[in-house]
């Protein structure tokens, strides 16, 4: 690991990088919670078969918005350098935004790879990781740290140099599936997405149940012993207002003090039976929408193939 903080010796190494044609960047922001978020490092790899981050390096730029300008005007404006991030679009607010040239984005190529070939629930840089590279349990901790303090704890500098590590490597197994996926057409295998739906919703209306059993003997307890608040639960009282006036009244009020009503209603399918007759003397505003509906076939038969 590198870490430079010297504004020459950074300046140095961006315009030794512009001889690359591959990096793999991430970033540290401080205050990110704020309104006023502040880019800390820029985490470089430029060396695709370190798997411990010890040429990872670590630009430090806090509140050096000069060497940041150079950064970006140096690397993510040169369309001859590929830069590969993880979410891409967060780093870039704070890297040129759209001034940025052949950028790569980990997390949009996971999303377009095939589920049975990525059968993962999320996709970010710590899933993907500990799926499909040698790496697991990943300690991610030190990303909500702060990283407006100096000096930075080693902690953190760990942290800071591993990042780009992962993402080289997810990087590089992202890229074999999607060419295993274009041998398949990008086709997705429906029997195998249409299996696991069903499982997770089976599990889903199970959880659901029990969450509301659950939380309905929590409310009854609670007020049984007269407890408002424990170490996890917090048992509040209100009162939902409601506020109703028979609509013939309002229209008549409403025309006496010379109060626009006229806007759309929307009539339910009991109130257009009721008022079928009316309904064909009055300008009617309809909207047409098409729903796209997913159900379980109450026929299906577990490991049937899709054809």
């Amino acid at each position: 690991m590198y870490l430079l903080t010297d504004f020459s010796q950074i300046q140095e190494l961006i315009d030794e990088f512009t001889d690359l044609s591959l990096l793999w960047i991430d970033t540290e922001v401080a205050d990110y919670e704020t309104k006023n978020p502040r880019l800390s490092l820029i985490s470089i790899l430029a060396y695709p078969q370190d798997l411990t981050g010890e040429r990872t390096c670590i630009l430090d730029v806090l509140n050096q918005p000069k060497l940041v300008e150079y950064f970006i005007a140096k690397i993510l404006e040169n369309s001859h350098i590929e830069k590969v991030f993880h979410n891409a679009e967060y780093d870039l607010k704070f890297l040129g935004k759209e001034r940025a040239k052949n950028v790569t984005c980990t997390l949009k190529m996971a999303k377009n790879i095939p589920y049975h070939l990525l059968p993962i629930p999320y996709h970010k840089l710590k899933t993907l990781a500990e799926y499909l590279t040698p790496f697991t349990e990943i300690n991610k901790t030190e990303q909500t740290s702060d990283w407006g303090k100096r000096p930075l704890s080693k902690k953190q500098l760990e942290y800071a140099k591993l990042d780009p590590v992962y993402l080289c490597q997810i990087h590089q197994q992202l890229k074999l599936l999607i060419e295993k996926s274009k041998s398949e057409s990008l086709k997705e295998d429906l029997n195998y997405l249409g299996e696991k739906y069903k499982e997770l919703e089976e599990k889903c209306k199970l959880l659901t149940s029990e969450m509301e059993e659950i939380k309905e003997r929590i409310k009854q307890a609670m007020a049984a012993q007269n407890i408002k608040e424990t170490p996890i639960l917090k048992l509040s009282t209100y009162e939902r207002k409601t506020v109703k006036v028979d609509f013939m009244e309002l229209a008549e009020k409403a025309k006496v003090r010379g109060l626009d009503l006229h806007f759309p209603v929307t009539l339910t399918k009991e109130l257009q039976k009721k008022t079928t007759k009316i309904l064909t003397e009055l300008n009617l505003q309809e909207e047409n929408k098409q729903v796209v509906q997913l159900t379980i076939k109450s026929d299906h038969v577990p490991g049937n193939s899709y054809q």
